[in-house]
This record gives C-alpha cells, sequence and structure tokens, in this order.
C-alpha cells in the first residue's frame, strides 16, 4: 500500500520546472509546473489527435459508402432498365413459342401422332415462387421490387427453357415418324388449297345466307380472286370432276387410307377423273359456280367417309383472318 500512496503523492506535490530564456533579455523565467498537470497536459494532447484522427478516418469512410451508395443506385437504374428490356424480348420469345406451339400440334396430326397431353406441357409452367430468395439477399428495401423483378424473369426463362425442351423432343419424335412414313404422309392432305385467300367460314354449324336457318357447314370456305389457282393438298388420284351439287364444279381427289380431298365452287378444273396427281399440283380456279354469292373454295376433308373439319389438315395458319 506504501507504493501506491507515495507515487500518487509525488504525482500531486512534485514540480517540473520550466525555463524560459528570451533571446532579447538576459532574464530568466522559470515555472514551476505540478506533475499531474503535465501527465494530464499530454493525455489530453494524445486524446485530442487520436479523436481528430477518428473523426477524420471516419468522415473519409462515410464518404466512400456515400459514392458507393451513389454507384450502386446508379447501377441498380442501369440494370433494371435492362431488366425492362429483357422482359419485353421474353414476351416476344413467349409469343414465338406459343405459335410453334400451334405448329407442333398441327404437325402431330398430320403425322399421325397422338397430341401432347395439357399435364404433360405443364412441365414448362412452375419452379420457385417470384421474389423467393429476396430474403437471402442483403441490399436495400427499396430495392426489392426489382429484386422480385429479377427473380420473376429468372423463372419465366427456366419456364420457356423447359418449354424449349419439350418441343424439340416433340419435333424429333414428328421427324423420326415423318422419316418412316414418307409416303403414306405423302398423301395426307397438309397445306393450303388456296395461296393468296382468307378463311371466311369455318366447318361447324351456321346461319344459311340463303335460307337464313342454322345449318351445318362441312368444310371451310375460303375467299380469292376468281381464277385464283386451287392446288391438290396431297398425292393422290383425281376420282371426280364435274357438277356436283350445290357445290357447282368440283374435284375429289382419293388419297387412299380412307381420305377424300374435295373443292368445290371451281371456275375451271384443268385435271380428269384417274389422272395421278401430287402434292402442290394445280388442280382447278377459284370461282362461283353452283349455290354461292362470290368466288371462293369450298374445301373438304373426308377420312372413312365421315367429314372432318380440313384445319386440322393444315399446317399453315398465318393467312387465316377469323
Amino acid at each position: 500500500m506504501g507504493l501506491p500512496r507515495s507515487w500518487t503523492r509525488r504525482f500531486i506535490t512534485d514540480r517540473i520546472t520550466l525555463m524560459v530564456i528570451p533571446r532579447a533579455s538576459r532574464q530568466i523565467h522559470s515555472f514551476r509546473i505540478p506533475v499531474g498537470a503535465v501527465y494530464g497536459g499530454m493525455l489530453l494532447l494524445l486524446s485530442g489527435v487520436f479523436l481528430t484522427g477518428h473523426s477524420l478516418l471516419h468522415s473519409a469512410e462515410l464518404s466512400r459508402s456515400k459514392a458507393e451508395v451513389v454507384r450502386l443506385c446508379d447501377e441498380n437504374g442501369r440494370l433494371s432498365g435492362e431488366l425492362t428490356q429483357v422482359r419485353g424480348r421474353l414476351d416476344t420469345v413467349t409469343e414465338d413459342l406459343a405459335a410453334l406451339t400451334r405448329f407442333e400440334e398441327k404437325i402431330r396430326t398430320v403425322a399421325a401422332l397422338n397430341p401432347i397431353d395439357d399435364e404433360t406441357r405443364q412441365v414448362g409452367i412452375g419452379g420457385p415462387a417470384v421474389g423467393g430468395r429476396a430474403g437471402l439477399l442483403a441490399v436495400d428495401p427499396a430495392l426489392n421490387g426489382s429484386v422480385a423483378d429479377a427473380e420473376e424473369v429468372r423463372d419465366d426463362v427456366e419456364t420457356l427453357a423447359r418449354q424449349t425442351r419439350l418441343l424439340r423432343e416433340s419435333y424429333t419424335e414428328v421427324l423420326r415418324t415423318l422419316e418412316t412414313r414418307r409416303e403414306e404422309l405423302a398423301c395426307t392432305p397438309s397445306i393450303m388449297p388456296v395461296e393468296n385467300c382468307w378463311l371466311t367460314d369455318r366447318f361447324g354449324y351456321r346461319h344459311s345466307r340463303f335460307t337464313g336457318r342454322r345449318e351445318m357447314h362441312w368444310g371451310q370456305d375460303f375467299s380469292a380472286r376468281k381464277g385464283e389457282p386451287i392446288v391438290a393438298t396431297a398425292d393422290g388420284k383425281v376420282s371426280f370432276t364435274g357438277r356436283r351439287g350445290s357445290l357447282g364444279l368440283a374435284v375429289e381427289i382419293d388419297h387412299g387410307n380412307g381420305v377424300v380431298t374435295r373443292y368445290g365452287h371451281c371456275h375451271r378444273v384443268f385435271v380428269k377423273a384417274g389422272q395421278e396427281i401430287v402434292r402442290g399440283q394445280v388442280i382447278a380456279a377459284v370461282g362461283s359456280s353452283g349455290r354461292s354469292t362470290n368466288p371462293h373454295l369450298h374445301y373438304e376433308v373426308i377420312v372413312d367417309g365421315r367429314k372432318v373439319d380440313p384445319l386440322r389438315y393444315v399446317i399453315r395458319t398465318d393467312l387465316y383472318l377469323d
């Protein structure tokens, strides 16, 4: 206990003598300062230096942090703009993929393959919920919307990838079928019977323009200019040419395997019964013969004696107008 007391007493009572000798005077000034005051002043000086340095470092860190926040905000704005562009492109790709899906359904019909059921098509839908990982990211809450958008785009990309894979597998199956059934498929209707036309009446019930009553329309009507070429939609043999009741001047082609196509309201016919025909060959010209109010082609597909919707046997649909 003696040592601390002795040290404390010296700290309070001991003095340090400072001597000041002016250059222009011979008189010497001396000052006696307590040791404690000297140590206290030095401590205050060191504390001030430390606090000043710490403040300067903190200020510099804040400046760097502010600059980083500004940079991140600018970067986020740029990425948000790019994200919007990506979503626009995804919308376009989605529309193209939907068109390819419709095309794929038609060529599966032409190839006599069963359509892909809805449950299987759902393989392209799903994935984690939008924004499901947002909680794992250390971002400003104000940016959560951008994170959710990014997650949604990621999910859309994954969905498109799965749907594309499904289509690729389907097309591969169709290609194998087409290669093994080439001759049979050559005799299967699959193209438009008239190129420059638009669809005016579909297969199914409609109100007759002549009687006003609801009646069954057993084919598809394609309006076109008078004289527009009519082509055979598949290989086959002409089984009939001539007048066919309300259809007027008509042509019928037997494609084998119970499939027959019929072309009505013709203006002229360029083939004769018994003639071998190939797909795409011109067989007649569009007219308005029979019961007709304007030039058009009435086109029917008959399978095993039963009339079916011809659009099931037409791959191209881009020329149709409802």
